[in-house]
């Protein structure tokens, strides 16, 4: 199994804010509001993330876990 790309083994938090995108159904006829999360900066690929990475996002209530594929 390869090495994670881990820069840095200290933790961190984040805190971002979520907002709203509008999402289109029925070939675009029909709209709706969505919850919406983008997640961009230095401290991704401090996590080990680099551009171009699948990921993979664990969700459970409350919480979303994601690790590099």
């Amino acid at each position: 199994m390869a090495k994670p790309k881990h820069k840095s083994s200290a933790s961190s938090t984040k805190r971002i804010r979520i907002g709203t995108s509008r999402y289109s159904t029925n070939g675009g006829f029909t709209e709706r509001l969505v919850p919406y999360i983008r997640l961009r900066g230095d401290w991704l690929s401090n996590a080990g993330f680099e551009s171009n990475d699948l990921v993979v996002i664990l969700i459970t209530r409350g919480r979303l876990v994601m690790t590099r594929a």
